[in-house]
């Protein structure tokens, strides 16, 4: 298991690696190993468009639920 994580450090993240490493930043919880692969092999560019996205899916949906809960 341990060799899995450390071949996995050597590897650039995928789209959905990509997408879990940021939904963790949100929450701040990163494991070092995780950590490590990003900022060695990630495109920052592509880390903060998937942050940026996401922060509008989240206020979009808090704006959606708010309507949803206030009188009209």
């Amino acid at each position: 298991m341990k060799n899995d994580r450390a071949s996995n450090v050597n590897q650039a993240p995928s789209l959905l690696q990509i997408i879990t490493s940021t939904m963790m930043s949100f929450i701040g919880v990163s494991s070092p190993s995780r950590r490590a692969r990003d900022f060695q092999h990630g495109n920052p560019k592509v880390f903060f468009a998937v942050g940026f996205i996401m922060l509008v899916v989240f206020v979009l949906s808090v704006a959606t639920v708010v309507q949803f809960v206030l009188p009209n």
